[in-house]
Formats: C-alpha cells, sequence, structure tokens
C-alpha cells in the first residue's frame, strides 16, 4: 500500500497543473473538495474560501432557478457523464461561457466531479460569424431592389428572396427562363430581345410588367445590368437588379390626368396665364404647394374644398368628402431619431399616399403631420371607406428611415359634406373631430365624423375651462388609500389619490381631468398642491398617534419632473410642512424615462439626495423595466394589477410577478403588489413573499377623516405626556 500516496500525490499534482481548466470535486451532497488552480484562476474563488460550498456557486442565478445543478448530477449518474455549454459566474459577478463536463466519482456515493473550460473567445468568435452573415443576408434581403444572377441570354442562376416573395415563384421555379413565366405576356417578346441586343451593346436595361402573387396585379419593374468578364475578356456572368416603378408610370398617369384638368380648365385661365412671367409661375407654385412633399398645400386643399361645396349646392349629385389623415406617434420619431428622419419620414408618406389616391382626388398636407384628402365623384359613402381602408394598410407596412427600420400608422376622420357645412374649415373641423376619435378609441384606424362628437368636443372643452377654475377656487379633495404589510394587513403607508369636487358633476375621476392637466400645464400648480397637502395631513397623522410608522406615496407627472424648480419645490415643501423626507416616497411611471432620459436621471437624484424615495409605479408594463432599473436608483417596485389579476389564471403571468418579487429582494427593494381584490390574490403574493399589498381588499380610497379613524383604531392616539 506504500504506492497509494504516491498515487495520491501524482494524481494530485496532475490536477494542480491543469492552470488553463477548472477542476472541481463535491461529495455526494454537492459541496466542494477539490478546487484546483484553474478553478482559481476561472471563477476567481480561492480554494479555503470556497471549500464546503455547493457547487451551485459557479452557475449563474438563472441557471440555479431552473434546477440545472440538480438536472446535470441526475444525467452524470443516469448515463455517466453530462455535458453543455453555458453561462458561468465568477466571484466578481461577471460571466465568461464555459464547456462543463460532469461525471460521478468511480467510488459510489463519494460524489461527482466537474471540469469546465473558457470558451467565452470562441462564442464572441462565432457569434461575429453569425452577426456578419446575417448582416450580409439583411443588406440583399433589405434592398428595395430584386438582385439576380444570370449566366448569358436572361437563364437566370440565382434570385433574391424579393423576387419569390413577390412572385409566389420558388428559387428553382425561377432560374433560366423560368422567371418568365411572371412576366406579362405582352412584355415577353421585347424582354427576350432587349436580352439579346445587350450582349452587343454591354449593357442591360429594359421595363417590363411582373405578375404579384398576392393580388394578381402586374407591376411595372425595371431592370439593369453590366457583364462579368473573365479576364480574357469574354463574359462571364451578368449581375443585375429589378427596381420597382409603379409608382413612377402612375405618376405619370396622374401627370396625364392633371395635364387633360388643365386642358379643360384652359379657358379660365388664359387670360391671367399670358400676364404672369416665369417668377410669378415660381411664386405660384409655392404659394399653393408643400415645400417638403411637393403636395398641394392647406390654402390650395381649402380652396379646392370651397369649389367642391359650391358644386354639390349647384348639383346635388356631386357629392364631397374629406379624410383628415394624422400620423401616429410622430413626435416620437422627431426625438428620437431627428428632423432629418422625420421630414424623410413625411415624404414616404406623401408617396405612399399618393398610391391610394384615385385620379380625381386631391391629396395635400395640411400640417405638420397631417394630411387631408378631397373624395369627390362617388356614389356612396363606401367608397370613401375603402379608401380611407387602403391608406390604413398602406401605412402598416413597415419603411426605412435611412438604417432604422419603423412601423408607422395613422388615424383618420371621414367626414362627408352636408348641408349644415357652410364653409370649408367646418368639414375639416369635424373631419378633425373624428380623427381625434379615432385615435381615443383605437390608435391606427379611422372613424366617421357624427354630431355626438362635436357635443364631445364642446364638453372637453367646458371641462377644460371649468378645470382652470377648480385650481383657483380650489375645489380639489385628496382621498387616501392604504398600503399595507403583506403579513400582518397592518398599514404602513398611504397613497395620495387626488378627487375634482366640481359644482355641478360631483366627484370627477383623474384619469378624466389628469391629462387635461397635464397638456394645458395645470399639472404643475396641481401636483404642488397634492405634495403640500398631503404632506400636512400625514405629518398631522404621525403626530398624534404613538408608534405610528407611516410613509406617503404621492404619484408625480414627468410633466413635473420637467420644470427646473421641481426639487426645490420638493425640499421648500418637506421644510413647509416638517414632514421627515423618509416618510415621502414619489412614485413615476415608466414612460417619464421616454424623454431626456439623462435628464430624468439628474432630477430623481436630486430627489433622492432630499432623502425622499422613488418608486417605479405600474412596473412590467412599460417599455424597458429591467433596463430602467438597472440604470436609475429606484427604492420601490408596483406591480401592475393586470399582473395581479392575471396571476391566479395564467401560470406564465404568475411566473412573472414571482420574479418581479425576487428581483426586487434581491436589489433590496420594496416590492408593493397593486389591485388585491380577493384572499387568493393575498395569499398568493405573501406566499411569493411580496412585502407590502394595496387593493379594494384591504381598503378602498377614503376621505382623511375616514383613515384617521382607522389609524385610532390601530395606534394609540398621542397624549399631553407622550414624547413626540
Amino acid at each position: 500500500m506504500a504506492g497509494a500516496p504516491v498515487g495520491e500525490e501524482l494524481l494530485r499534482l496532475v490536477v494542480e497543473s491543469a492552470t488553463d481548466i477548472a477542476i472541481i470535486a463535491t461529495d455526494i451532497k454537492g459541496a466542494i473538495t477539490v478546487w484546483n488552480s484553474g478553478a482559481e484562476h476561472l471563477f476567481g474563488y480561492r480554494e479555503h474560501e470556497i471549500a464546503g460550498h455547493g457547487i451551485e456557486v459557479v452557475f449563474t442565478p438563472e441557471d440555479r432557478a431552473m434546477g440545472v445543478v440538480e438536472m446535470e448530477k441526475r444525467r452524470a449518474l443516469t448515463v455517466g457523464r453530462a455535458e453543455d455549454e453555458r453561462w458561468h459566474l465568477r466571484r466578481d459577478g461577471s460571466r465568461f461561457w464555459g464547456s462543463g463536463l460532469m461525471m460521478p466519482l468511480a467510488i459510489p456515493d463519494a460524489g461527482f466531479v466537474k471540469i469546465v473550460r473558457d470558451r467565452t473567445g470562441q462564442k464572441e468568435a462565432g457569434d461575429q460569424l453569425a452577426r456578419a452573415e446575417w448582416e450580409l443576408r439583411t443588406l440583399v434581403e433589405g434592398m428595395p431592389q430584386l438582385v439576380w444572377r444570370s449566366c448569358d441570354m436572361g437563364n437566370w442562376t440565382w434570385v433574391s428572396p424579393q423576387w419569390l416573395d413577390f412572385t409566389g415563384q420558388s428559387q428553382a421555379e425561377s432560374h433560366g427562363h423560368g422567371w418568365m413565366a411572371a412576366v406579362h405576356p405582352d412584355d415577353q417578346e421585347p424582354t427576350l430581345a432587349a436580352w439579346a441586343e445587350a450582349r452587343s451593346h454591354g449593357m442591360l436595361d429594359t421595363e417590363f410588367r411582373v405578375h404579384r402573387a398576392a393580388d394578381g396585379a402586374y407591376v411595372w419593374h425595371r431592370t439593369r445590368s453590366m457583364p462579368v468578364r473573365a479576364s480574357e475578356g469574354h463574359i462571364v456572368e451578368w449581375l443585375g437588379t429589378m427596381t420597382d416603378i409603379e409608382d413612377l408610370k402612375g405618376l405619370q398617369r396622374r401627370q396625364q390626368a392633371l395635364l387633360a384638368e388643365v386642358q379643360q380648365h384652359a379657358h379660365d385661365l388664359e387670360a391671367e396665364m399670358e400676364e404672369r412671367k416665369a417668377v410669378e409661375a415660381h411664386l405660384l407654385y409655392t404659394a399653393y404647394h408643400d415645400d417638403l412633399t411637393k403636395l398641394r398645400n392647406r390654402p390650395f386643399f381649402m380652396n379646392r374644398l370651397r369649389r367642391a361645396m359650391g358644386r354639390r349646392e349647384a348639383v346635388p349629385v356631386a357629392q364631397c368628402a374629406v379624410l383628415f389623415i394624422d400620423l401616429d406617434r410622430f413626435k416620437l420619431v422627431n426625438d428620437s431619431l431627428g428632423h432629418q428622419a422625420g421630414n424623410q419620414l413625411l415624404v414616404e408618406v406623401s408617396q405612399r399616399l399618393q398610391g391610394c389616391t384615385r385620379l380625381q382626388d386631391m391629396l395635400a398636407r395640411v400640417g405638420g403631420d397631417e394630411f387631408a384628402l378631397l373624395v369627390k365623384g362617388f356614389d356612396e359613402v363606401g367608397v370613401v371607406l375603402a379608401l380611407a381602408g387602403q391608406i390604413i394598410e398602406a401605412m402598416r407596412r413597415p419603411l426605412w428611415l435611412g438604417a432604422q427600420e419603423v412601423f408607422s400608422s395613422c388615424s383618420i376622420g371621414v367626414v362627408e359634406a352636408a348641408d349644415h357645412h357652410h364653409l370649408p374649415d367646418e368639414v375639416l373641423r369635424d373631419a378633425d373631430l373624428a380623427m381625434f376619435q379615432a385615435k381615443r378609441h383605437n390608435i391606427g384606424d379611422y372613424a366617421i365624423f357624427t354630431e355626438a362628437m362635436r357635443a364631445s368636443a364642446v364638453a372637453a372643452l367646458q371641462l377644460r375651462t371649468d378645470l382652470q377654475n377648480a385650481v383657483t377656487r380650489q375645489e380639489f379633495v385628496l382621498h387616501y388609500q392604504p398600503i399595507c404589510n403583506a403579513a400582518t394587513a397592518g398599514i404602513t403607508g398611504v397613497e395620495a389619490l387626488i378627487r375634482w369636487q366640481h359644482p355641478q358633476r360631483g366627484l370627477v375621476s383623474p384619469a378624466e381631468f389628469i391629462p387635461i392637466a397635464e397638456e394645458t400645464g395645470l399639472i404643475r400648480p396641481i401636483g404642488r398642491w397634492v405634495l403640500k397637502e398631503a404632506s400636512l395631513q400625514v405629518r398631522e397623522w404621525l403626530d398624534g398617534h404613538l408608534g405610528l410608522q407611516l410613509r406617503l406615496s404621492v404619484n408625480t407627472s414627468g410633466k413635473e419632473l420637467l420644470d427646473p424648480s421641481f426639487v426645490q419645490d420638493v425640499q421648500d415643501t418637506l421644510e413647509a410642512t416638517g414632514l421627515d423626507p423618509r416618510r415621502l416616497q414619489l412614485e413615476v411611471t415608466e414612460s417619464v424615462f421616454l424623454q431626456q432620459p439623462d435628464l430624468m436621471g439628474e432630477v430623481l437624484g436630486g430627489i433622492r439626495a432630499l432623502g425622499v424615495r422613488i418608486a417605479l409605479d405600474d412596473f412590467g408594463t412599460g417599455y424597458s423595466s429591467l433596463s430602467y432599473l438597472s440604470r436609475f436608483k429606484v427604492d420601490t417596485i408596483k406591480i401592475d394589477r393586470s399582473f395581479v389579476a392575471g396571476m391566479l389564471a395564467q401560470p406564465q403571468t404568475r411566473a412573472v410577478v414571482e420574479m418581479i418579487i425576487r428581483l426586487g429582494q434581491t436589489m433590496s427593494m420594496d416590492v408593493v403588489a397593486e389591485g388585491i381584490e380577493d384572499d387568493a390574490q393575498l395569499q398568493a403574493l405573501t406566499a411569493a413573499g411580496c412585502g407590502f399589498v394595496q387593493g379594494y381588499l384591504l381598503s378602498r380610497p377614503m376621505p382623511a377623516g375616514e383613515l384617521a379613524a382607522v389609524l385610532a383604531g390601530q395606534h394609540r392616539p398621542r397624549g399631553a405626556g407622550d414624547a413626540a
């Protein structure tokens, strides 16, 4: 047995000499017993630091949550080895991509050995190669032109996917002269003749119509090609592109129609045209055209609408209608990509709109991101609605602004000129009202004007006026909804919720007047009033009850945060009311980070510097919740009520809720679940470790007097001899 120590020493030397791979041994329960120098180098733990710890420490939190460690052990015991490639976790929190092998030790129940090798470099190289291949494929497939290759005389050997999608042919069907099957029969012979001439000319440039599989239409295309020659000079193959020129053909048709219209009205303009000079003609064009899109402008549109309305009065069957078209989320493109991209978008949109109009219709740009279409010569309103639907569908197709793909849409208001319309402005006003109705109810759709819309607009104007007066008359009141400890149901905080005590309508919901307040700028004085009144009230409750630990939550608008004096106003309010800053929490939604995120970060940092907490409201419903948590300091996350409502019936939703709770625990944040309405929801959230809850099950929002009685039942009122 004298050789055993020698064998063990030899084994130890082998393990320790493997500096480029990690060799880890564990007992049967997974506790680490061997940790070589390669493991120290790869994971950052010294042997004495890691010995006895579970091997789970080298796995990422995601893999631990999925039970990967146990799965590897079972597989190793079942088939003798478990191999994988995955992310591993270093001591400093960084990650590397590694290949791993786990095997059971030869002695039964002795444990496992795991070998890990760093493969990060290979993975990055593979990822870069895959990305390069993807970028090349995306470049070819994303080009607006079709690309093809031909050996000679139009015998294609390859064509880009755009042709296959457009014609419905397969790659094999397009080879040789097979692609000619998609060419219009009348164009096939001229196309082949062009190929015959191309060899002598050394260039191919011809036009023909191609069958579109989606709707059976033939669309004009132009193909151009130059030959690829060998060093000896003979032609090896042809490479060419094919471009959709249907819009160009349509423009030519519209030009012909416009020419016919000009000729029809030539006698009305003959005397005036004789007096015009070149400079006057240019000024006239500028006066009636939009400089960016080259469409007709608002004055010209109103003039033509006035003529159409006059023609309708003279000939009742000469109907006319207006489509008021507004781009959705255009400001987001301007703010994120710049005004140049916004201008490019307007030009692209104008071209799409022109592709949807009929020859007798007139399209104009009447505002920044607003267009109007005058529709004439229809027998029934269904023709107008069909045009609106065609525009909606055309606008839903993606377009490219430089290298950025953008999905745009529009909302349309439709109005047919009626007897009660006396002026063009009245028609355009009603179309505008219908457009806003479309935006409110289903963005990216159209709405037909009704008289109820005008009544609603008048009511909204009255509400705006009343809101202005409400600030002066102090018609607002505050209700408070308790935030409770999930385990004890004890009240730990309150959320201040504003209500408008309208003199005629009674209590008005904030959902109805807060958007108006943000639009008019009244949100600033209203928000400051809420903060001050709620701070005074909570300070009164804290002073009046022994042992009361209460935190005030106040909703804050993005418009308020953009006010340069907001942080100072918060500090002034705290000093004026005497409320401890630690007792105040301002709630913001993820939407505040969409505009000027750097500025928002500075403002939130200034607020936290006062000692005031920040809560992220409606967590998970915005655009990039996790990125905000990593970038901005937040003290509390509030789980949106939509997740709570669906967590019992939908396992995926429940998993999201549990993930948010674990995330909050990991990042040392308080987690508040909103919208608790039954005991089953409360029990599930408590079991998941949610610290705080809020909802109708625990308490509805109530006036300060009612909540004071509830607090008095939980905490003894402070007496004269009690210390403050």
